[in-house]
């Protein structure tokens, strides 16, 4: 009875003026009476249903169980569950009550902080706190029915967001399922939703390159109207052009590893239209007339080798004569043909000295006076008679041609004899050729002089003084021995057939020389 009389006192908060608390409940009681656990039970519950009858020292922790067994579960699931009172503060603490469960669950050695998105909710928007397990949360879809995904088929909510982290600590962790596919994220795309919205995982919902990627010049557009062509969404670095362009890269040979873009930066607003940088970015510019880079090289290929037929594309008439010709390799003179063709050719002397020594102080010694292209068509040489035309008319039937007696780079030298060609010519008379023959003018004898000329007629022994006799060539040859046979007699004494028909020879009789012929 004692007990109900001090409840019903500190129920109506009789105190100061107002009647005396009975000495047996505690002093103290002003201190808890305002607490959850006090303010929930007394007026509701004898004080002795938890305190019993001896006094007023703290009930055990279990004593709750005897009203609220059907709501006692397990909070913390294999964790030691704290006691009712933990929440349900009958202390002077007026911070423990039911919805205060930060008191604990902010603390460092807490097992689980509730920080991030949820931190101005109220944990039981999520929680309850006697469900069994108390911890597993109201599905997410009751506040987030906006945010519905079916990524990667039934996966729920929790399998990237865990309940108590920052807002975007799943941006951190789709690695986790996705471990083949990190490269991306150090080219420019530090986490995956940059490019995959959350909760937007399908291809067709990707945010398009060019959100982020804003005038980008495409070198050949067509060819290359989408980003993933060349960028695949993953991959560590781009695909390689050959992937697509089946080309043998031959330029630079002395830089193996240069890829493609060096020359065609796919993406440089320099290009202005054009396919790839000018050649001179690398190659200092080096003049060949009006002639481009490409009309030697080959976009992708090394140094030109075929150099004649390189060289035959814009020279085709020089390159056609030299055919078959010792000038026909065009570096044998054009050394530095390729880019600077307008450096000086080799003197003729550097390959044919032994022409140019035998033709050095003769009129002869200047090779072009004759050779008058011979650069590109050295066989094709000027007549003689451009020069020597004097020479050329009057040169006897059978020596026309200057070169069978003269040598074109020796002009000087002495001609072979007369007899090299007509060694039938020379028997029977003792006198060189030249003093009854000229080989052509302006010089020498025109025509052979009559035998007279040296042999006088009256000077001459025996019957060279009868007046029948006189035509020399009667009975001589001009290059044979005189005829003294008994038929070259006969040809004109033919009346004399029959005398002395034993005889072999006429002069033996009648002499024409100083003595008896031989």
């Amino acid at each position: 009875m004692r007990y109900a009389i001090a409840v019903l006192v500190i129920a109506m908060g009789c105190s100061g003026g107002r009647e005396p608390v009975p000495e047996q409940v505690p002093a103290t009681y002003e201190l808890v009476q305002a607490s959850a656990g006090h303010t929930v039970h007394v007026g509701k519950v004898a004080c002795a249903a938890c305190h019993g009858d001896r006094g007023f020292a703290p009930p055990p922790p279990e004593l709750c169980t005897k009203c609220h067994a059907g709501v006692m579960t397990p909070l913390h699931p294999g964790l030691q569950a704290p006691a009712c009172q933990d929440c349900h503060g009958f202390g002077s603490d007026k911070a423990i009550t039911p919805p205060h469960c930060m008191r604990c669950h902010d603390q460092p050695q807490a097992s689980v902080h509730a920080v991030g998105a949820h931190r101005d909710q109220p944990c039981a928007t999520c929680h309850a706190a006697h469900r069994t397990p108390s911890l597993q949360p109201k599905p997410c879809l009751e506040c987030h029915a906006d945010q519905q995904t079916k990524h990667a088929g039934t996966r729920g909510c929790l399998d990237c967001h865990h309940m108590h982290e920052s807002d975007r600590a799943a941006d951190t962790r789709c690695a986790t399922c996705h471990a083949t596919k990190p490269a991306a994220i150090t080219l420019g795309h530090p986490k995956c939703t940059g490019c995959h919205v959350p909760h937007k995982f399908a291809k067709a919902e990707v945010t398009p390159c060019a959100t982020c990627h804003r005038d980008q010049p495409v070198l050949a557009a067509a060819g290359h109207a989408r980003c993933i062509g060349c960028h695949q969404p993953h991959a560590d670095t781009p695909r390689a052009c050959t992937s697509c362009h089946q080309l043998s890269i031959q330029h630079p040979a002395t830089s193996p590893g240069v890829t493609c873009i060096g020359c065609h930066p796919i993406h440089s607003t320099s290009l202005r239209g054009a396919k790839a940088v000018a050649c001179v970015t690398c190659h200092v510019k080096k003049s060949h007339a009006t002639a481009v880079c490409l009309d030697c090289h080959v976009a992708h290929a090394g140094k030109p080798t075929n150099v004649v037929a390189m060289c035959a594309r814009c020279h085709v008439e020089k390159v056609k004569l030299a055919s078959g010709t010792g000038h026909a390799e065009c570096t044998r003179c054009h050394a530095s043909a390729a880019h600077a063709p307008a450096t000086p050719t080799p003197a003729c002397a550097t390959c044919h000295a032994a022409n140019a020594t035998t033709s050095a102080r003769t009129p002869h010694a200047i090779c072009t006076s004759c050779h008058t292209n011979a650069a590109h068509e050295p066989k094709r040489v000027l007549a003689c008679a451009t020069c020597h035309a004097a020479e050329a008319t009057s040169a006897p039937k059978g020596h026309a041609v200057c070169a069978s007696c003269h040598r074109p780079h020796a002009p000087s030298q002495a001609p072979p004899a007369c007899a090299s060609c007509h060694a039938d010519k020379h028997h029977g008379h003792e006198l060189a050729c030249l003093n009854c023959h000229r080989p052509h003018g302006p010089g020498g004898v025109a025509s052979p002089p009559a035998c007279t000329t040296c042999h006088a007629t009256a000077k001459l022994p025996g019957l060279h003084r009868v007046a029948q006799h006189t035509p020399c060539a009667a009975c001589h040859g001009a290059h044979d021995k005189p005829k003294s046979d008994r038929a070259a007699c006969l040809r004109c004494h033919q009346d004399r057939v029959k005398h002395e028909p034993t005889a072999a020879t006429c002069v033996g009789c009648h002499p024409f020389g100083a003595g008896r012929a031989p």
